[in-house]
């Protein structure tokens, strides 16, 4: 017992034990160095820019693989200014820089911000607004090596985007969750499985075929894939290239995925073998059921 209440004692001072490993500074050359670059990007010059990175100056953006050079930094600048007026990176409300200055790191220091970029298309007038936290390693000659940002690239990019007079209305995935599902309705077709088709599908969905008038109805539909297992003993579909999942922004939003495929059947009574070429359009609702079918079949032989 006294062992434990020693133990449950200690508990306390090992939660709150601290080790320090640097000092942080509001104020430091370092970050003067960070602020310089603003100012250079709001209304400098490429050698003024290149003057404050190292030559091998690492520069990383969201989600990136690979750090980008100081080449690409000067080009995206000169691109913004060029494009772009009243460029200014302030100060996010409420925020103040750190700049960390490691106790075994004698070569620099960390400077670390939460800044907003903004800028007015010099066409359109329309202003791109950002918030930006980043991260910058400064070397002991006021030397940048390091650069690493972060932000929301969707919104920035979708500003950008409307400020050049392009409207950006969804996005395509070659891998998606309901791309696994067409690929499903494909094996049980394959298998001759109608009945487990058919569930994939809403109760009001309509299917069309290019060139043919009207459209039939899931209870109609299922009658044709009947027909097709009673006549092919092999129904085979071979995927050509991917399919794209395409999320449509308009209109309160649309999931359609498009595939494309090449069936390869052989009849039942004559043996005989077809090969055609399938494109089909599948438009799927929030509950994951498909609710419209277009297709478009051409014999290729």
């Amino acid at each position: 017992m006294k062992k434990l209440v020693m133990a449950l004692a200690l508990i306390p001072l090992l939660g709150w034990s601290q080790v320090k490993s640097g000092v942080t500074y509001s104020e430091h050359p370092a970050y003067d160095v960070v602020k310089e670059t603003y100012r250079i990007w709001e209304s400098g010059t490429e050698a003024e820019l290149r003057a404050l990175y190292a030559e091998e100056a690492k520069i990383w953006g969201p989600g990136e693989d690979e750090a980008g050079t100081v080449d690409e930094e000067v080009s995206n600048m000169l691109w913004w200014q060029k494009n772009f007026s009243d460029i200014k990176i302030t100060v996010m409300k409420g925020a103040t820089p750190d700049i960390i200055k490691y106790k075994n790191d004698k070569k620099g220091a960390w400077a670390m911000d939460w800044m907003v970029f903004s800028a007015v298309n010099k066409t359109s007038g329309l202003v791109v607004k950002a918030n930006m936290h980043s991260n910058y390693y400064v070397t002991n000659q006021g030397k940048i090596t390091t650069t690493i940002n972060y932000y929301d690239r969707e919104s920035a990019g979708a500003q950008i985007q409307a400020s050049l007079g392009m409207h950006r209305n969804g996005r395509v995935y070659d891998e998606h969750p309901i791309i696994n599902k067409l690929n499903e309705m494909v094996a049980h077709f394959e298998a001759g499985e109608i009945s487990e088709l058919a569930t994939y599908f809403s109760e009001d969905v309509k299917f069309y075929r290019l060139g043919v008038d009207g459209h039939l109805n899931l209870e109609e539909r299922t009658a044709t894939w009947q027909q097709e297992v009673a006549t092919n003993s092999v129904r085979n579909l071979e995927q050509s290239g991917y399919p794209d999942a395409i999320y449509y922004a308009r209109d309160k939003g649309q999931w359609v995925v498009q595939s494309w495929w090449w069936v390869n059947n052989t009849n039942a009574e004559t043996g005989k073998e077809t090969r055609e070429y399938l494109h089909m359009s599948h438009d799927f609702n929030d509950e994951g059921k498909v609710t419209r079918e277009v297709i478009y079949m051409a014999n290729l032989d």
